[in-house]
């Protein structure tokens, strides 16, 4: 991952400042593994850590969190990496956990966040104008949201379908 915090074309949409230094990703990945209210899945491919996915600052009394994923591998940016993590954290959002919403967002000229953000249900939901300076400018931050409502309207039915309980006879 420390390689990943040091590349800015990897940072450029985090709105990080300053790279991690090796401490404060320890530090970031210890917090973030005793958090009751996160989920942080480190993603491999071809036998190698790429990037993560997680669902953090979870409400559990509302039902809602927040979602981030980081493609740090730039070998694999471009191959719907981030589409199919995003296709997956909901589902486990809205079949293993109770909640009911999924909240996100990304900074404009991020466009591949925002197509794997859409292609997971995400729908824009808001902007706050002129978040963050990166890159020599200031950038909006569009906000987006998935409600588990919508999401299952968009599975096939075969998949939502839950296994019924055998009844054995006596």
């Amino acid at each position: 991952m420390m390689s990943w915090f040091e590349d800015m074309e990897v940072t450029r949409f985090l709105g990080r400042r300053h790279p991690l230094n090796l401490a404060a990703q320890t530090e970031w990945l210890d917090k973030v593994a005793r958090d009751p209210d996160s989920v942080l899945w480190v993603i491999e491919h071809e036998g190698r850590a790429v990037g993560t996915t997680g669902i953090h600052e979870i409400n559990w009394k509302y039902g809602r969190g927040t979602t981030g994923t980081l493609i740090g591998d730039k070998k694999v940016w471009g191959k719907g990496l981030a589409r199919e993590l995003m296709q997956l954290r909901a589902r486990y959002a809205f079949t293993e956990l109770p909640l009911r919403k999924l909240e996100a967002a990304y900074f404009d000229g991020n466009e591949a966040s925002g197509r794997a953000q859409a292609a997971a249900g995400y729908k824009i939901v808001g902007r706050r104008r002129e978040y963050v300076f990166a890159g020599g400018r200031w950038l909006d931050e569009i906000l987006t949201e998935v409600l588990r409502s919508d999401w299952e309207k968009a599975q096939p039915k075969a998949q939502l379908k839950k296994p019924k309980a055998s009844r054995k006879r006596p």
